[in-house]
């Protein structure tokens, strides 16, 4: 059967969403509702996105997009793109469908105004992607982690239930569930971060409407101080802390804000509590410190994938904004 290529820039229909939630849906639950795809593709600060379907018998068999970003460098405003969603169907794999895709997308967007282009993958995703021609470089961002369900390890739960039980010595789970909430206008702030004159950076801040309308960012309240976290609640999955504001500094707020986070993130059957610091003030320092002291792991991000070559691409600065609500 033959594969034809549909590219697609500008602002998506219902059907070609329609198209991205049946060929990601299986891959992402999040991606099964058409209103996430809508807010991500759709409606994003740009109102567009770059997308090259591969089609099959009048239907989608493959499918990556690039989504516009708000980026900035010092005080220059522009357009960057997330990769996202790669995928091609179980009957078309084995074959150079995925990489014809991105070899005909980057081009296709860099043309629409978007550089650089940028992207997290697990590593055999990666791979296709370096292939395409996208490169990696280090993030040297490294994020605290902590082992919160040690059955969702397989194998490994053995391990990660010694580790966890270790890491969770210094912190005691309360015993209520935690309550969590949209964030507000006023939780704004917190996804303010410092803007290199050279680095460029991606900020909540800068497009705050619709990261906080994606359904992923969640506001929780613990004794003492408020956080702002990542909880998708479509699937198992990590639990992160992206910033926090404490009522009074200290080891003993930063401490009752791990015990509340690790008991939402049981309570969701997340396999880890995540914290990666980006944005370089006192608080941030001071719950790194309590993530030291209660025995959390501190490992590096993924590379990030940017495309294409030339001066000041490489040059970044990896915020959890890069990549949360995806």
């Amino acid at each position: 059967m033959s594969v034809e290529l549909v590219e697609l820039s500008g602002r998506l229909t219902d059907e070609h969403v329609d198209w991205i939630t049946s060929v990601y849906g299986p891959v992402d639950a999040k991606y099964r509702s058409a209103d996430y795809v809508r807010h991500q593709f759709v409606d994003n600060p740009y109102g567009r996105s770059v997308n090259v379907f591969a089609v099959a018998d009048g239907g989608p068999v493959g499918h990556c997009g690039v989504v516009p970003f708000r980026a900035r460098r010092g005080e220059e405003v522009f357009a960057a793109g997330k990769l996202e969603a790669l995928v091609v169907d179980a009957s078309h794999r084995g074959g150079s469908v995925a990489t014809d895709i991105l070899s005909r997308l980057y081009p296709l967007a860099v043309e629409s105004g978007l550089r650089p282009l940028f992207g997290l993958a697990p590593p055999a995703v990666g791979r296709i992607h370096v292939r395409a021609g996208c490169h990696l470089v280090p993030t040297n961002a490294p994020a605290y982690a902590c082992v919160t369900d040690p059955a969702s390890f397989g194998r490994r739960r053995l391990a990660a239930g010694a580790l966890a039980a270790a890491q969770r010595a210094l912190l005691l789970f309360p015993r209520s569930r935690p309550e969590v909430g949209p964030p507000s206008a006023a939780d704004e702030s917190l996804a303010v971060g410092d803007h290199s004159a050279t680095a460029w950076t991606v900020t909540g801040a800068d497009a705050w409407e619709w990261f906080a309308g994606s359904g992923v960012l969640r506001v929780l309240e613990a004794p003492g101080s408020h956080a702002l976290v990542r909880l998708d609640e479509s699937q198992p999955s990590t639990v992160q802390i992206l910033a926090w504001r404490p009522q009074r500094r200290g080891l003993a707020a930063a401490f009752a804000l791990l015990r509340t986070a690790l008991a939402l993130a049981r309570a969701h059957r997340a396999p880890t509590l995540r914290f990666q610091p980006w944005r370089g003030d006192e608080d941030e320092r001071e719950l790194a410190r309590a993530c030291s002291l209660a025995g959390f792991l501190r490992r590096p991000e993924a590379d990030l994938l940017l495309y294409p070559d030339g001066p000041g691409v490489d040059d970044f600065r990896l915020t959890p904004f890069f990549y949360v609500t995806f």
